[in-house]
Parts: C-alpha cells; sequence; structure tokens
C-alpha cells in the first residue's frame, strides 16, 4: 500500500510538471475581491487566450505557408531542373536538325552544283560540237564552190546480149562456080554466114576523172556461129573406072567458143553521154561444132552412056565435137551509151527532211555523193572485132571415104580446109550497173542548226513571266513550225532554218504580242527578250457582313443593260479572291443574288479593281422572294427547272441552323379564291415537303397560303400576274 502511494504520487508531480502550461491556459485565475473585477479578468483572460490562440493559429498559417512555400520552390526547382533538361535537350535536338539541316542544304548545294557543273558542260559540249558543225558545214560550202578534180571509181557489173559471128575465109572455086572442078586434095567451096547470138558479163573496174573514163577487168562471153557451105568432091573408083561426084549444097556447121578476158579501154564523158575505145585480149576456155545436111552422089560409069544417081543422103556430121583456137585472141573494141541516173536512180535526200521544196532529181551526167545513192545505171552499144586469126584446127579434107564404101565415112570441120582463118566479131547492147567505191566523193554536209532563245518577262518589273506560251509561223509561207509551246521562266530555245518568222506570245493576265524575227547565218543564235504588258484583272471576294466569313455565291457580271451575264464567277469559303480578266471597252455591273442575303447589284468602277463585297444576311421578320421557283400550271407539283433554287434555300438553311423560316404561297387573281387559297397552301407545302426530304427538319419551317390576298404587281398585264404568282421566305 505503501508503495502503492507512493507511485501514484510521484505520477501526479510529472503530470502537473507536464501539464502546468496546459493548467495555466485552462485554469481561471484566483476570483478577484470584487465580482467585477473577476468579471474583466475573465473577460481580459479570454481575451488573452484568443489572442494567444491567434497568435498560435498564425504561427501555424505561417509554418504551412513556409511548408508549402518550401514544397513550391521545391516544385518549381524540380520543374525548372526538368524544364532546363527538356530545354537543353531541346537545344541537342535542335542542333542535331539544325547539322542535319546544313548537312541536307550541302547535300544539295552540291548537287546543284553539280547539276550546274553538268550542265555547264553539256552547254559547253554543244556550244563546241555547234562550232565543229559550223566549220565543217563552211568547208563543205567552200568546197561547193572551189570544187576540186576528184577521181571517181566504180565496180562495174554487166550483162550483154547481141549477134555473134565467126567469118572464116575460104579459098574461092574455080570460075566462081559451085560446080567448079576440084579433088579431095583441091576441094573448093562457096560459104554463106548466118552468125547467131552472143551473150557475156563483165565484171570491171571503171575510174572517172573529170571526163576521162578508163575500164579494165575480167570479161566473159559466149559466141555461136552459123554458116551454110556448098562444095563438091571427086572420087574415082581405081577397079571399074567409075567416077563419084559427091555435092554438097546444103552443109549446115554450127560452131560453139567461149572465152574469157581481159578488157583495156579509154574514153570519156560528156553531159549524159559516154564511150569506151581500147582492146580485148581473150583465152579462148572451150570450142566446139555440130553439122548437118544433105548430100548428093552421081556416078559416071563407062558401062553407061549416062551418068545416073545413086539418091540424096542425110550427112551423119560431128556433133558438139571439140575444136582448137588459136590463144591469146586480140579484139578491137567500142562502146557508146548513156547514163540513166536522172531516169533510175533515186533522188537525194534533202539536207531538212521537212523541206521536201529542196528534193531535186538528178541532172543529167551528175554524180551523187556516196551513200544511198551509190548506185549507178548506164547502157550502151558495143562492138567487137577480132584482129588475128584464131583457127587452130589441123588441116584436113572436109569429107572421109573408106576404101570399098561409096558413102560417106566422116566429116571434119570446114575450118581444117586449105588453112583457114577465122575472126570472130560480137556486137550488141550492154546494161551496167555501176557500185561506186565510197571515200571518193565527199557526203553533204547539212547545215549547222541556228537557234531563237525566247526570254518573256513583265513589262513593268522586268522578272520572268510563268506560263507564257508561243506560236511561231514561217512568214513565207505562213504554215506553223512551233505550235504552242511553253517558255518557263528560264526561257526557251528553239532550232530554226534560215528565214523570217513571226511569233505569237501569250500569257495569262497579259495582253498578247506578236514578234517578227529572222535567222539569217546559220549555226546563230537569235536572242529575243520579249516584254508583255500586263491585263488589268478583277477580283472579288464575298463575305458575310456580320461574320466576315467567306460566302460561297455566284457573282454574275453583266456588261451595261445585258440581262445575261458576260462572265460568271464562283466563290467557295476558302476565303480567297477569285479573278476574271475583262474585256476593255463596254461598262459592267456585279449581280449577287445569294439566298438568305440581301441581293447586290453595283457598278464596277475600274476593270483592274479588288473588290470585296459584304453580303447583309436577312434578319428576323424580313421577306424575301424565291427566284426561279416554279410549278405545273394550276398545280403543285414543282417542276424540274426549279432545282437550283431549292439547293440554294437548302444550303441557306444547312449553313445557319438556328434560323427558322416560314413558306409563303401567293397566286394571282385568276379563278376562284378558294382555289386560289388552296393552290397556294399546297405550293408552300410542297416546298415544305422539298426542304424535309433534304434534311431538314420540320420543327424549322412553318408553311401557309395566303391566295390573291397580297399582290405586289397589277394582275391586269400578264408580267404583272407573274409576279404576283410567288413563293416568299419570311425568317422567324
Amino acid at each position: 500500500m505503501k508503495h502503492i502511494l507512493h507511485n501514484i504520487l510521484i505520477a501526479s508531480i510529472a503530470l502537473s510538471l507536464s501539464c502546468a502550461p496546459v493548467l495555466a491556459y485552462a485554469m481561471p485565475d484566483p476570483a478577484p475581491a470584487s465580482q467585477v473585477d473577476k468579471k474583466k479578468a475573465a473577460e481580459q483572460k479570454k481575451k488573452e487566450a484568443e489572442k494567444k490562440k491567434k497568435e498560435a493559429e498564425k504561427k501555424k498559417k505561417e509554418a504551412e505557408k513556409a511548408k508549402a512555400a518550401k514544397e513550391k520552390a521545391k516544385a518549381a526547382a524540380a520543374k525548372q531542373k526538368e524544364a532546363d533538361k527538356k530545354k537543353a535537350e531541346a537545344a541537342k535536338a535542335n542542333e542535331k536538325k539544325q547539322a542535319q539541316r546544313d548537312k541536307d542544304a550541302a547535300e544539295r548545294a552540291k548537287i546543284a552544283a553539280e547539276k550546274q557543273k553538268a550542265a555547264e558542260q553539256k552547254a559547253a559540249e554543244q556550244k563546241a560540237r555547234d562550232e565543229k558543225a559550223l566549220r565543217d558545214y563552211e568547208k563543205y560550202q567552200a568546197s561547193l564552190e572551189n570544187p576540186k578534180p576528184e577521181v571517181i571509181s566504180y565496180i562495174n557489173l554487166g550483162i550483154r546480149a547481141g549477134y555473134a559471128a565467126m567469118m572464116d575465109k575460104l579459098d574461092p572455086m574455080a570460075n566462081g562456080s559451085l560446080w567448079g572442078a576440084g579433088t579431095l586434095n583441091q576441094s573448093n567451096a562457096l560459104q554463106q554466114l548466118k552468125g547467131g547470138p552472143g551473150a557475156g558479163l563483165n565484171l570491171t573496174y571503171n575510174l572517172e576523172y573529170q571526163h576521162f573514163l578508163f575500164e579494165t577487168g575480167l570479161d566473159f562471153r559466149f559466141l555461136r556461129s552459123t554458116s551454110d557451105y556448098g562444095f563438091q568432091a571427086v572420087r574415082k573408083d581405081m577397079t571399074y573406072g567409075s567416077t563419084y561426084t559427091y555435092l554438097f549444097d546444103d552443109l549446115n556447121e554450127t560452131r560453139n567458143m567461149m572465152q574469157v578476158g581481159v578488157p583495156i579501154m579509154f574514153g570519156a564523158q560528156f553531159n549524159r553521154f559516154y564511150f569506151l575505145l581500147g582492146a580485148k585480149v581473150g583465152y579462148s576456155l572451150m570450142g566446139s561444132y555440130t553439122q548437118s545436111g544433105l548430100y548428093d552422089i552421081t556416078v559416071n560409069d563407062p558401062a553407061f552412056l549416062e551418068p545416073y544417081g545413086m539418091g540424096i543422103k542425110q550427112i551423119s556430121g560431128a556433133t558438139n565435137t571439140p575444136i582448137t583456137f588459136k590463144q591469146p585472141e586480140v579484139s578491137l573494141a567500142a562502146e557508146l551509151g548513156i547514163d540513166l541516173d536522172e531516169w533510175l536512180q533515186q533522188a537525194p535526200k534533202p539536207v531538212d527532211k521537212k523541206d521536201k521544196k529542196n528534193q531535186k532529181k538528178v541532172a543529167p551526167g551528175q554524180r551523187l555523193p556516196f551513200g544511198r545513192e551509190h548506185v549507178h545505171y548506164r547502157v550502151g552499144l558495143f562492138a567487137e572485132y577480132g584482129v588475128l586469126n584464131t583457127n587452130g584446127t589441123a588441116a584436113a579434107l572436109p569429107v572421109e571415104f573408106a576404101p570399098s564404101q561409096v558413102d560417106i565415112q566422116k566429116t571434119n570441120t570446114m575450118l581444117a580446109m586449105n588453112d583457114t582463118k577465122l575472126n570472130n566479131l560480137f556486137v550488141g547492147a550492154k546494161f551496167t550497173i555501176q557500185f561506186e567505191i565510197p571515200g571518193k566523193t565527199p557526203r553533204p554536209v547539212p547545215a549547222p542548226p541556228s537557234y531563237a532563245s525566247f526570254r518573256i518577262v513583265d513589262s513593268r518589273t522586268n522578272e520572268p513571266i510563268k506560263n507564257a506560251t508561243i506560236e511561231t509561223r514561217n512568214t513565207q509561207n505562213g504554215k506553223v513550225v512551233v505550235r504552242q509551246k511553253p517558255i518557263t521562266p528560264k526561257g526557251l530555245v528553239l532550232k530554226h532554218a534560215l528565214g523570217t518568222y513571226e511569233s505569237e506570245i501569250n500569257a495569262e493576265g497579259y495582253y498578247p504580242v506578236k514578234q517578227i524575227f529572222a535567222i539569217e547565218q546559220v549555226g546563230d543564235t537569235q536572242h529575243i527578250i520579249i516584254p508583255l504588258q500586263p491585263c488589268p484583272v478583277l477580283r472579288v471576294r464575298v463575305y458575310n457582313q456580320e461574320t466576315g466569313m467567306p460566302v460561297p455565291t455566284n457573282v454574275l457580271i453583266l456588261k451595261d443593260a445585258d440581262t445575261e451575264p458576260a462572265y460568271t464567277l464562283t466563290t467557295d469559303d476558302s476565303n480567297k479572291a477569285v479573278s476574271q480578266m475583262l474585256a476593255e471597252g463596254p461598262t459592267y455591273r456585279i449581280h449577287i443574288a445569294q439566298m438568305g442575303y440581301d441581293t447586290v447589284n453595283m457598278p464596277v468602277a475600274n476593270i483592274g479593281d479588288s473588290l470585296n463585297i459584304a453580303l447583309v444576311p436577312i434578319k428576323k421578320g424580313e421577306v424575301f422572294i424565291i427566284k426561279n421557283l416554279h410549278f405545273a400550271t394550276n398545280k403543285t407539283r414543282i417542276l424540274p427547272t426549279s432545282e437550283e433554287a431549292l439547293n440554294d434555300l437548302y444550303k441557306y438553311l444547312s449553313s445557319n441552323p438556328q434560323i427558322r423560316i416560314k413558306i409563303i404561297g401567293h397566286t394571282d387573281n385568276v379563278g376562284k379564291d378558294a382555289a386560289n387559297q388552296k393552290l397556294s397552301e399546297g405550293r408552300a407545302t410542297a416546298v415544305k415537303q422539298d426542304l424535309m426530304e433534304r434534311g431538314i427538319t420540320a420543327e424549322r419551317i412553318e408553311a401557309e397560303g395566303r391566295g390573291e390576298s397580297q399582290p405586289i404587281d397589277t394582275n391586269d398585264t400578264e408580267e404583272g400576274r407573274q409576279n404576283n404568282r410567288r413563293v416568299e421566305i419570311e425568317i422567324l
């Protein structure tokens, strides 16, 4: 118990010490001696307590405020740190972007410089080519003015055909009679030369120098000649003493000869005609003969008083039997002919493919340069005569007999008789194709191109004009040489032949200009700068007067008192002005009739003005008439021609969803009042129904009809009655 009391006492003392301030605050002072003093003391104590409380609250608030400020400062510092970090990152990113932009700009500059360098190099190369072409052309023209004699070479391929004859010379018969006396070893004969066909092919080289001609090469020819012979032969039979007379009055011998030769010909050419003279040395490749004919045998027998015949017999002559010719053969040769180029050769291509008038035919005797015109043609007459004896056949009798036979056993060629001489003749026509060897005749050099350089500028600023076009005509023939070609601000360079031209330049917003210029020298560049005078352009912007927003509408521009518009401009909601270049001369006025706005009619003072036209919205209580709204006669059915008017009304209501309207129908006074009232109500309802079908709610539309009660014009004329038949819109 003692310990318990001791513990309680100690706890009480500790509690009193810890709660002393509170107890001092909570416990009242000892009561004053008087009641008033006690009250005053209580009030004073209360005031002090309240003051302390306020001071404590103030300190608390200040502490909280300081804490909040500290936290705010801490947050601000964190935020500033984050902002600085982001700023540093942004700066770093910007530096990286700027570095990339600088790198890209450097790349673009490098590419641009490379392009510029390539363009300059290309221009320099083109200039060098043009200068070289000009030098070559001038050199070629100089060669035409002072031509040098040229050596022209040809390879000739010719074909010949004509008459051939192998002329043999036999000893004449005694007394000139077919029946002249003679023995087998002294036979006489007569000859009748018929000749035959001849053909040849030659491959030669031909040289031409001014008028002089030379030709040599290889010549192949085949000759076929026929001769008829008459002769007699006498034979005695030593056993019986009979005499046999053999009469040959029609022995036909045909000879064939094939030769190769080398011609050596000289000649000249004048205009289209030429001739060649010379000799040909030939070598016979083969020769043969063929015989045919009849003979008659007459016998003088001592046992008979009169001779008797043994009949006519067929000669079993030689067929394609070889014969021998002497080598070589030499013939004198001549050729006379005419060139066919002016009729057979293709005309040369013109220097300018488009200029077909310069494509002339070949002049007589003209030799064209190598190219597609390198083939030439000529035809002529020739004659060749052999001056040496070509007969190389061994001597033999014309006929041979067996000792015990009467008939002829064998015949020989007539060239074997009595050292017969043989000379050949070949005459006829010759056609030759000549292939000109390239390089001997210079090719024509076309004239280097001439250029016209155009640059179109604004006459006021001297700046290049975009989207200009050019069309050029040749003033000599009126032919269009350049058709509607655009000219960029950098200009345009076009090739032109020599001549005078007229160009028409057009650009939007500028007056067209015609410019005449001449290209007088080949390889020349004519620099032409054409200034264009700008045309005045009317610019129109339409906006809502109250809101300032653009208004999509049709702007009609009418001339003077015309009712039909000369121009129609359409604005949209992009707030951009629409423009139109107006023809000078007339006066113009602008008419705008947009649904929901007052109609605008205003003159155009200057066709180059920029007009900002404010449309005044129709306000609550205002009434306007729907124009171009048409109904079937005495019907409520809306005609298709009203589509534009109804669509404009729908757009107006859609763009102004806060607006409500009343549709009011009116009629003229034709008909009964009740019918007109019903018709006006039906038409107003029809318009309301159309708007509802387009998407306008019924709550925004009222409809009523007023019949003929409110005319706006006289009903005594058709025009007045038409004005009275209307549908109005009242803004509610």
